[in-house]
């Protein structure tokens, strides 16, 4: 009897193994990958981030987001962007909201797509999980709920989680319109950009991020305080040092980037991934240059450090985003900086591509900040938006292209491109 009893559980078991996948897993997406993410979406979620910036927010004071059904789709159309799920969208009614979300899984029998669907209701102090469905499997909704209820109060057991989680008072669904009420502590922006690297951030890649950043502050302990130097005599040794190291050289060379790009931005890395303090900025203490320029070296490594973690055409967007800022209500559109930072993608992709080993040695024999990027100071800077819509028009606009294409061509012609 207690053999046929177990036999009976195992087959009930692998049964299970075949039917819920068969269930659960489909062949077409609920969601289709989102169209290709224009430069105004992506000027769109800047703004969205730069009004409630948690920097200039009054502490302990609630504070409200509203976004319509269509910004927030928007919005989620950027993670998707992020994190290369293939699809996601909301639908939003009153005091629900119904979250459709597509993942590509591994090739299997069973199908090529998990489609989840989930009901969230707004209730005092939080949501609820009403509905659950993976595929067509539904799962009941109390299930669904205690499962999440639980997951969130084991994961309150992280202090950065639980202060975050603390800091978001009220979620209100309404016509196509949700409401965030949020309180927002000035010490939380520290602990989120330390959780987020310890959860972004591979421990392996933790550590040689750290190494590279304390070669960068052996070499730059050589020059007095406040100078500013050429990057090449900085980029140079720090690439010869990657290549005394035995690994991939192109791990070697996103660490180097990222790190240089931390830097120029004014982040500690060391502040960031191992220290406790209450800020993880320092301002540079040497300050670097490209052609005589910094804003170009900071163009320049920025974008190389956003192409290696986050994708070229993100870094083309956001860059050509920054000039048209500047063309509104800063130092006016720069071809310049624009050609900077189309030479920092293609470092970028050329430092983590399959030259990756080429790319290092001849950053390592760089003499001279010609070797790492042409000199575009020749082409037309600080233009307000009446003048640039005068000589070239709107973005995109045959004028305007062409002057592109005479950046790409330049690019080509570089030693690094080749």
């Amino acid at each position: 009897m207690k053999r046929f009893i177990g036999w009976s559980l195992l087959f009930f078991i692998l049964a299970g193994l075949i039917v819920l996948p068969w269930l659960a897993l489909e062949d077409a997406p609920a969601i289709e990958p989102p169209a290709e993410f224009r430069r105004t979406d992506l000027a769109w979620v800047r703004s969205l981030f730069q009004r409630h910036d948690p920097r200039r927010q009054t502490p302990d004071v609630i504070q409200s987001i509203q976004l319509g059904e269509e910004e927030l789709n928007r919005l989620l159309n950027y993670a998707v962007e992020l994190r290369q799920i293939n699809g996601i969208a909301a639908e939003l009614t009153p005091g629900l909201a119904t979250l459709t979300a597509t993942l590509a899984v591994p090739p299997n029998p069973f199908g090529r797509y998990l489609n989840l669907t989930a009901d969230v209701a707004d209730v005092p102090g939080g949501i609820r999980i009403q509905s659950l469905r993976l595929g067509s499997l539904p799962l009941p909704g109390v299930l669904a709920d205690g499962v999440a209820r639980l997951t969130h109060r084991w994961l309150r057991r992280d202090e950065t989680y639980a202060s975050l989680a603390d800091a978001f008072s009220q979620v209100n669904f309404d016509e196509n319109q949700a409401t965030l009420d949020y309180r927002w502590h000035p010490e939380l922006l520290t602990q989120i950009e330390r959780k987020s690297a310890e959860l972004l951030i591979a421990p392996e890649d933790q550590a040689r991020m750290l190494a590279y950043a304390e070669q960068l502050d052996t070499l730059l302990k050589r020059y007095p305080h406040g100078r500013t130097i050429p990057l090449s005599e900085i980029a140079a040794p720090l690439f010869g040092f990657a290549q005394t190291i035995d690994g991939d050289e192109a791990e070697e060379n996103r660490a180097a980037l990222t790190v240089l790009a931390a830097y120029l931005s004014g982040i500690s890395l060391p502040k960031l991934l191992e220290g406790d303090s209450a800020s993880i900025r320092r301002a540079p203490r040497v300050l670097l240059s490209l052609h005589g320029r910094r804003d170009f070296a900071e163009h320049f490594v920025i974008s190389a450090a956003i192409t290696v973690n986050g994708g070229s055409r993100l870094a083309n967007a956001i860059g050509l985003i920054k000039e048209e800022e500047d063309a509104n209500k800063g130092s006016g559109f720069s071809f310049t900086d624009l050609a900077a930072n189309r030479a920092g993608v293609m470092l970028g992709e050329n430092a983590t591509g399959e030259a990756a080993a080429r790319m290092q040695q001849r950053l390592a024999d760089a003499r001279s900040d010609s070797d790492l990027a042409p000199d575009f100071r020749d082409l037309p800077e600080f233009m307000p938006q009446a003048e640039f819509d005068r000589r070239f028009g709107p973005v995109g606009s045959p004028r305007y292209q062409k002057l592109i294409e005479r950046i790409d061509a330049r690019l080509a012609e570089h030693p690094l491109a080749r």
